[in-house]
């Protein structure tokens, strides 16, 4: 198999609980963050620490789908691991970690495109990583604002104002 290419870890500081995080990450099926059109989850199976979810996601004028196996640690990490589409793997892992003032929502991952191993890194480096980055920063920022905005209505979730 071809190495796999490695995105680049992207962190963002959201300005509510990681528990609201996570729960907003976790909410296959239910409710929609806005960010973009033609986005959706569906569950596929579900179990108390795993989903097996379909998504489709716009990647330009594409639309993509996938299946894959979502592994819950509620609070901490989410680890969605691909079990269909155009890609041979993907592996990403989104971290919650509690800072002062909110919650740190870090994001590293890899993928490979193509079994046969100079073609396959050649082609997920120059054509397909800046794009997946582009879409996964997208997510993060849509996660961000639609946190932050229900942070702010909550009375369970509300950050502190001396935060």
């Amino acid at each position: 198999m071809a190495r796999p290419v490695r995105l680049e870890t992207h962190s963002v500081t959201i300005r509510a609980p990681a528990a609201l995080v996570f729960q907003m990450m976790s909410a296959f099926d239910r409710g929609r963050i806005k960010a973009g059109d033609g986005e959706s989850s569906t569950v596929l199976e579900r179990s108390d620490d795993v989903v097996l979810a379909k998504f489709k996601t716009r990647a330009g004028p594409f639309t993509v789908t996938t299946v894959e196996r979502v592994t819950l640690e509620p609070h901490i990490r989410l680890t969605f691991e691909h079990v269909s589409g155009p890609l041979r793997h993907a592996r990403e892992e989104f971290v919650l970690r509690e800072v002062p003032g909110g919650t740190e929502f870090e994001h590293s991952g890899e993928f490979v495109w193509s079994a046969v191993p100079v073609v396959g890194w050649l082609v997920g480096v120059l054509l397909l990583k800046r794009p997946f980055e582009r879409v996964l920063l997208r997510h993060m920022a849509a996660i961000k604002s639609a946190a932050e905005a229900r942070a702010e209505q909550s009375h369970v979730f509300r950050m502190d104002k001396a935060s």
